[in-house]
């Protein structure tokens, strides 16, 4: 009977050569497989660093991140909705849905401007007040700033006249939208107040006497009261004075009102205008003389304004809006027309005098600390800052109404 070998004694068996040579043949399938891992990895890792490069940096956008380096602008590719916003939860950045908000004050002209610059190809403004951020509803603005602006390379903005004056606005500002440029509009606080009185009434609101509005605004007031002429305080609480510290500074705000004061350390930039640098005609709270020896250019301010923007291409000319309810849309009968035009007050009357000069007082001690303080501060823009300066915010202190009886 034949023995069968064990596989230990065939093993040992196997001549020493043969081993040698199935061990080199290993080596050498190893080696070659490692070499051909290692020229493969080397050409994909140039080929991405290459297309990455050249995804990352087109023409067009390299030509306008070269020219304006802080303005954030649509990302490419597109990021979808769902990486930004789900219900009301923040998931990434915003930021770039919104380049400008004009957030301030009513009856200073920011109907006109949101409408006009809603005429540029290169801005697209909402053309209705979208007021979100002051009622927390920052998530909801995020979404329709995604899905009813289109998609482009172009200023997204919006405007509430309301924001420069509510803390929750602000810091939602500072939180979801911290490059956001700002326009914020000024009047004379006298001619402020008729003005916002009369758009009241005018959009059938029923409205207390006028010179019931004193102190702060209370449910009747219609959100119309002196303290909101206060400018200064609310421009104060967008962080670029050191009004929160500065002792000489708080002493312009009235003591009543200095609780108010919180400012929000926005970074974005600021422009500053005056509604009579909108429309030449209107009231501008200015003498003859005064304007004649700082005389404003109103092509002067549209180029102002193209720069503050960022804009490549001029802007056209101004136009003028008049906001409000149109009588003849709602078929007001004339019995309710006339009681509505009795109802619009005129503020120069002897009976307001006492609401005339709280609003002066105000708006001299406004004008001061604007003067002092915010214009020089980093970041904030005003054109033709002479005619600003010295025509505008020195009428601050004086009444308008014993002006126009001079005149």
């Amino acid at each position: 009977m034949t023995n069968i070998p064990s596989k230990r004694t065939q093993s040992a068996a196997t001549p020493p050569c043969r081993i040698k040579l199935k061990w080199l043949i290993l080596f050498c399938i190893v080696f070659y497989i490692l070499g051909l891992w290692i020229v493969n990895v080397g050409v994909h890792s140039n080929t991405s660093t290459s297309t990455s490069t050249i995804s990352a940096t087109p023409a067009t956008v390299q030509r306008i991140e070269s020219s304006h380096p802080d303005f954030p602008r649509e990302p490419q590719p597109r990021p979808p909705l769902k990486s930004i916003v789900q219900g009301w939860n923040i998931t990434g950045d915003p930021s770039w849905l919104l380049n400008l908000a004009i957030i301030g004050f009513p009856k200073t002209g920011t109907s006109t401007l949101m409408k006009y610059l809603h005429m540029s190809p290169q801005v697209h403004v909402f053309d209705e007040e979208r007021c979100e951020m002051g009622y927390n509803q920052h998530a909801k603005l995020i979404e329709s700033l995604y899905n009813d602006i289109p998609s482009g390379n172009f200023i997204r903005g919006i405007k509430c006249p309301r924001d420069t004056e509510i803390p929750m606005a602000l810091q939602n500002y500072h939180k979801y939208f911290p490059k956001t440029d700002f326009m914020i509009g000024l009047r004379h606080p006298v001619h402020w107040f008729e003005s916002f009185y009369n758009f009241r009434v005018h959009n059938l609101f029923i409205m207390p006497p006028a010179d019931k509005l004193f102190g702060r605004c209370v449910r009747r007031h219609q959100g119309l009261c002196t303290v909101r002429g206060n400018f200064h305080l609310f421009l104060g609480n967008l962080g670029k004075t050191n009004l929160a510290t500065d002792p000489h500074e708080q002493a312009l705000i009235p003591k009543e009102y200095r609780k108010m004061i919180r400012p929000v350390p926005l970074q974005g930039r600021i422009f500053l205008w005056d509604i009579s640098q909108l429309k030449p005609d209107l009231d501008t709270t200015t003498t003859a003389a005064a304007a004649a020896a700082v005389p404003h250019s109103h092509a002067q301010f549209r180029e102002d304004l193209r720069q503050f923007l960022r804009l490549e291409e001029p802007l056209p000319e101004m136009i003028w809006v008049k906001p409000g309810v149109s009588h003849d849309r709602l078929n007001l009968n004339e019995t309710i027309q006339q009681k509505v035009a009795n109802s619009k007050i005129d503020i120069c009357e002897e009976r307001y005098g006492t609401l005339r000069a709280v609003l002066v007082q105000q708006g001299a001690l406004a004008a001061q600390w604007i003067r002092t303080y915010f214009l020089p501060a980093d970041g904030v823009f005003v054109s033709q800052k002479e005619y600003f300066s010295k025509v505008v915010l020195e009428s601050w202190g004086r009444d308008p109404c014993e002006e126009r009886r001079v005149r």
